[in-house]
């Protein structure tokens, strides 16, 4: 296993850990695909070896839970990491070469931004957003997938 993976899935569940209310069990999945381990809130691509590991972690109260979905949820740091997210899994979702070249500068970028993902992912108003927007650009042209590339290579457009 890739110890450089490993730590960032720690420090990703230590920070939803941290920032967090009550406990709720997740599940996240282990992929294998090409030699490399990947570990991730979705399923993995056909072509890898995919386990399930059920996690136990926390999400916010019923009470931050209705604050993070008014006004602030349409804040443009949270549209932008929705933009982000829904354009990394569409384009994960159908160029399995995006997917094998950016899926660990993704892990990457989500240990960066665990917070806001967090946020996100806890929020099932904001979950449902991501889902619609890649459903939607699952059926668009490749070329949304540069900028989100570039992004995660750490290139300036």
């Amino acid at each position: 296993m890739n110890l450089s993976v490993l730590k960032h899935l720690v420090v990703s569940i230590f920070i939803s850990v941290c920032f967090s209310d009550s406990a709720v069990a997740q599940s996240m999945y282990k992929c294998v695909q090409n030699g490399q381990t990947t570990y991730q809130a979705t399923p993995c691509p056909q072509q890898a070896k995919q386990n399930t590991l059920d996690l136990k972690l926390k999400t916010p109260s019923a009470a931050s839970s209705a604050a993070t979905s008014s006004g602030p949820a349409n804040s443009p740091e949270v549209e932008r990491t929705i933009e982000f997210i829904s354009t990394y899994q569409a384009c994960a979702g159908v160029i399995k070469m995006f997917a094998d070249e950016m899926s660990v500068p993704y892990e990457q970028w989500r240990v960066r931004n665990a917070k806001m993902v967090a946020r996100i992912e806890n929020d099932p108003a904001l979950l449902a957003q991501i889902e619609k927007k890649a459903a939607v650009k699952r059926n668009g042209k490749a070329g949304i997938c540069r900028p989100v590339g570039l992004e995660l290579r750490g290139v300036k457009e």
